[in-house]
């Protein structure tokens, strides 16, 4: 199918879908149930996946039995056909474990190659789950904090190295593209990360979970295919969840290329009783990986549209709030320090007056106060309306 803009400006209604990110919106926020929020929280996009990704699931449905599910041939050869195509790393079939998410793999690696009290290093302000990672887990977060400098953000490679010298510090878990500051990595940024590593024997996790939503200008580097000579020291994440809207069917994927790492890592998924892949998630990912190319490309393109609007708009009519366009994922990390709130203030007033659901800056840490990260992934309807919202909101203080 020809996917252009008119595909990504329709609408959808999601209310009363018992999507999380439409549902419980007034309620996370503690807003009035009769009040319209405009939820742009959650991390999965108001567009809909792809034809060819929907009428394979009716296909399936349609079957009419859903039981244990194996994980098929062609599974393991369509992720190494999108891993090589689209990130140009060539990845073996023994390496590939299937997990249900990102997060819960992030949760097994943790538990699986650390010990109670270890330090896992975290780079803030980070995806929060990171930090839950350690924390729940009985081990030490151990913040590496990004350095801002006028918008951009950067990778304090002075501090990162000294934690890592630490052998009490075992594994980083880096976020590449970066969420929530959106930045791409580049190769010499992820060289130096992935050498510090190996130098110091902390294990580099690396979740690439958005590797494919690049913004016009920006193309993804792999950090095995920068620095494939320290392979045996990372385990990476992939899935088509955020780029096809796929998230609720829970898979993605691991890939160790270490034997030992990957014998403990699938050590920790038996133990969770987590053996079979779901019977949704393999076709889809099968059929978006093998089929849907030109959906991503239009995808990105009409992102990035929302990224210019949105800017646009900011720099024109809310000059007390700053926003840099983001290099990857469809979130942008606006600052509203200028608005002369407190932190606690903005988070009040972006729920309460503007009636805009986002993700507070303070739940990504250190760096995050005074900022919220906003979802774009959204017909630009939506998007208009909350930024009207918000315009209305400040000039009504």
């Amino acid at each position: 199918m020809k996917y252009t803009d008119a595909f990504f400006d329709e609408y959808q209604e999601r209310r009363g879908s018992d999507s999380t990110k439409w549902d419980t919106c007034n309620e996370k926020f503690g807003v009035d149930p009769s009040v319209e929020m405009v939820p742009m929280w959650i991390a999965d996009m108001d567009f809909r996946s792809p034809v060819e990704v929907q009428e394979e699931m009716v296909k399936r449905a349609q079957f009419g039995s859903y039981g244990y599910t194996m994980k098929k041939d062609a599974l393991y050869d369509t992720i190494i056909s999108w891993v090589q195509r689209r990130y140009h790393w060539t990845v073996e079939k023994d390496w590939i474990v299937i997990t249900p998410g990102v997060i819960p793999g992030l949760h097994i690696a943790v538990q699986q190659l650390t010990d109670p009290e270890d330090g896992v290093i975290v780079q803030p302000p980070i995806y929060y789950p990171f930090m839950t990672s350690a924390e729940v887990n009985g081990r030490k977060m151990v913040p590496n904090p990004l350095i801002e400098k006028e918008g951009d953000w950067f990778i304090d490679f002075e501090d990162l190295e000294a934690k890592a010298k630490d052998p009490r510090n075992k594994i980083l878990l880096f976020c590449n593209p970066h969420n929530p500051v959106g930045r791409v990595w580049t190769p010499e940024e992820i060289e130096k990360v992935s050498r510090i590593c190996a130098d110091n024997h902390v294990l580099l996790i690396t979740d690439e979970l958005h590797a494919d939503l690049m913004m016009k200008g920006y193309e993804h580097h792999a950090a095995n295919a920068v620095c494939g000579q320290y392979k045996n020291n990372t385990i990476t994440y992939y899935a088509p969840s955020k780029t096809f809207n796929l998230a609720g069917l829970q898979t993605a994927v691991a890939i160790i290329p270490d034997a030992e790492v990957r014998e403990k890592f699938i050590h920790g998924l038996n133990a969770n009783r987590i053996f079979n892949v779901n019977w949704f998630g393999q076709s889809a990912l099968i059929t978006a990986w093998s089929k849907c190319d030109d959906y991503v490309d239009a995808l990105c393109s009409y992102l990035d549209a929302n990224m210019d609007y949105m800017k646009k708009f900011i720099d024109e009519r809310l000059p007390m709030v700053k926003m840099k366009k983001s290099q990857a994922t469809y979130m942008v990390f606006v600052d509203f320090r200028g608005t002369g709130m407190t932190t606690e203030e903005i988070e009040s007033f972006i729920a309460q007056k503007a009636h805009i659901g986002v993700d507070m800056g303070s739940w990504f840490g250190i760096g995050g106060a005074g900022y919220l990260r906003f979802n774009l992934a959204c017909p630009r309807c939506t998007l208009e309306k909350a930024l009207l919202q918000l315009e209305a909101a400040l000039n009504d203080r």
